[in-house]
């Protein structure tokens, strides 16, 4: 099916809609309450009606889609966020013009360079260095779901005997998998936005995520065997 509007979606909606759509999306995070939403609106018509079959413009009301919102950090609105096959590769904040709007759209449809962005945020940390990286409620879309590779995320607690049981095993699949696979580690006292979001209610709990998703879990104590096998899986084709 051809849309040549946009769609307004919700919570209820958001994974069949944009996460699930065999098309590129443009999901756009806006307020009732924003006056530039009168500027917006066009601007969102006219990329519906030029790109319709090429890509879906996809509207979420900040009312309708407060979980979407809190699972892609979106502070600031209007925000564009742009998903190929499920994954987000690419978000904007403002209110465009088309022409403005217009390389971004480009760039998800693969036919140009990505547009330029702003500085990467202060406590982002280098990834792939055999290490695990640090991730936090602010850089967590960056580094995990934003990854261009398999993340296996260690949700653990300072006060929490197996975590540190397990962390040796978690040191040594990074250094495994460097280059291959990323690995991070959450505190869960510091970040609750995000382990409240995965519903993490014991640790250390070991997630695995692949294309801005997650796919697979364990909990407890770990031996190396269990954690390879669950990668090995996520890196095949």
């Amino acid at each position: 099916m051809t849309f040549d509007a946009p769609i307004n979606v919700t919570d209820a909606s958001f994974d069949r809609a944009v996460l699930e759509s065999s098309r590129p999306v443009v999901a756009v995070f806006w307020s009732l309450a924003d006056q530039s939403r009168r500027r917006l609106d066009p601007v969102l018509e006219k990329t519906a009606q030029e790109y319709a079959g090429d890509l879906l413009v996809v509207k979420l009301s900040a009312d309708d889609a407060p979980e979407a919102r809190a699972r892609y950090d979106v502070e600031t609105l209007p925000e564009f966020l742009f998903f190929r096959r499920g994954k987000l590769v690419a978000r904007a904040k403002g209110t465009p013009s088309a022409k403005t709007l217009r390389p971004w759209l480009e760039y998800l449809l693969q036919r140009g360079p990505k547009p330029t962005t702003a500085k990467k945020r202060p406590d982002a940390q280098p990834v792939g260095d055999g290490k695990p990286v640090t991730v936090t409620d602010a850089t967590f879309e960056q580094v995990v779901l934003g990854a261009d590779r398999p993340v296996l995320v260690d949700f653990w607690a300072s006060w929490c005997g197996p975590c540190r049981a397990v962390a040796p095993t978690v040191e040594q699949i990074a250094r495994d998998y460097a280059g291959r696979a990323l690995v991070a580690k959450v505190d869960i006292d510091a970040n609750q936005v995000t382990a409240r979001r995965y519903r993490v209610m014991s640790v250390p709990t070991l997630a695995f995520f692949k294309d801005g998703r997650e796919v697979d879990r364990v909990s407890g104590v770990q031996p190396p065997h269990v954690l390879q096998q669950r990668l090995e899986t996520l890196l095949k084709p």
